[in-house]
């Protein structure tokens, strides 16, 4: 189960630091494209049904590509009493909606889609100040091309090099202090960042072994309060169930007391839940239990040779209609695949 756990780590690391950079490339694999674009050169394929000179714009709405087609812009741009931009996410997602359709036209009638749909919007000073961070956000993305991203570590390679990492997280702060203001880079990554930091002192925690369950359960509780709210309400219940999978299989391999694993899981989801958790222990023993004596008694069925094939799979049927109610039988009858085909890759086989 642990080597499972590290492949999960592995995959959400590599969304942090590396899918994080090769998914800019869809917005950004047009940022190599960008600066030409700026310069008046332009690339790509066009993608739209009906393609339009990037002059025609008035909307920037205009013959969309297929991949927007009935969509609404993701995003919102806010003004406040004095006609200035309000920096929010909402921008950020307005420039990443038209973004998305790199490789469906050319970039520079992406970049003039968004212009357009900056001025159709907003008003001077806020749309000049649009203006300005899209430019901003373009050159970053841009840079993003030149950052190589981390080499997951291999598949029998327990631990992450969370240095490397921290390091190429560096690389990307300091390209976006480059091109964008500091309350344009919290609007825009603040969250993300929060979220990047959480998920490397996570692995930090789940890499050191010299921490009980108990202590590493305590520190994990303790890390997710620092996330922003918003995440913490998104995250819950996703960041318990990871915490509370990999903190009671360790305590579980090692053979831990009752006492101990009550305490592992109160740290993490506290005394009412863990009150719920063993209490779901008890019904899944007891329904490994009864599992474990039905397939018992389904082998002794199919293993009585005196019986035809029917009246084989009658027995069966009446059997199992007398040990489980009609709901439960859906999940027995699952269970049931799952013991035959691992029984059949258990099973060698002849060669002739």
């Amino acid at each position: 189960m642990k080597k499972y756990l590290v492949y999960a780590i592995v995959a959400v690391l590599l969304v942090v630091a590396g899918a994080m950079l090769w998914l800019s490339r869809d917005t950004s694999g047009a940022a190599a494209e960008a600066a030409s674009a700026s310069a008046g050169s332009g690339g790509g394929t066009a993608g739209s049904a009906t393609p339009i000179s990037p002059s025609q714009f008035k909307t920037g709405l205009e013959a969309l590509p297929k991949s927007l087609s009935g969509t609404e812009v993701d995003g919102e741009f806010e003004v406040d009493a004095n006609g200035h931009l309000k920096i929010t996410r909402g921008v950020r997602n307005v420039f990443d909606y038209f973004l998305s359709t790199v490789g469906e036209e050319p970039i520079e009638t992406i970049l003039a889609r968004i212009h357009a749909y900056i001025h159709f919007k907003l008003k001077d000073p806020a749309a000049g100040e649009a203006d300005h961070i899209l430019d901003g956000y373009i050159a970053y993305k841009k840079g993003l091309a030149t950052i190589q991203p981390s080499a997951p570590p291999p598949p029998d390679q327990k631990t992450i090099d969370i240095d490397a990492i921290r390091r190429q997280m560096d690389q990307v702060a300091a390209l976006r202090t480059q091109y964008l203001a500091p309350d344009v880079i919290q609007a825009f990554f603040g969250d993300e960042d929060a979220y990047d930091r959480y998920t490397l002192a996570r692995i930090q925690l789940m890499q050191n072994k010299n921490l009980s369950d108990a202590a590493r359960a305590s520190q994990l509780a303790a890390l997710e309060q620092q996330l922003p709210a918003s995440i913490q309400e998104n995250m819950k219940t996703v960041n318990q169930f990871q915490n509370l999978q990999a903190l009671t299989d360790d305590c579980k391999k090692r053979n831990c007391t009752p006492a101990e694993l009550r305490q592992v899981r109160e740290n993490l989801v506290g005394p009412e839940a863990t009150d719920r958790l063993e209490n779901l222990d008890k019904e899944n023993a007891a329904w490994d239990q009864r599992m474990n004596s039905w397939l018992s008694q389904r082998a002794t069925i199919l293993g009585n040779q005196s019986l035809s094939d029917s009246d084989r799979q009658q027995q069966l049927a009446d059997a199992r209609n007398s040990v489980f109610s009609q709901q439960e039988q859906v999940r027995v009858l699952a269970l049931e695949h799952i013991h035959d085909d691992n029984a059949s890759a258990k099973t060698p086989t002849t060669t002739q």
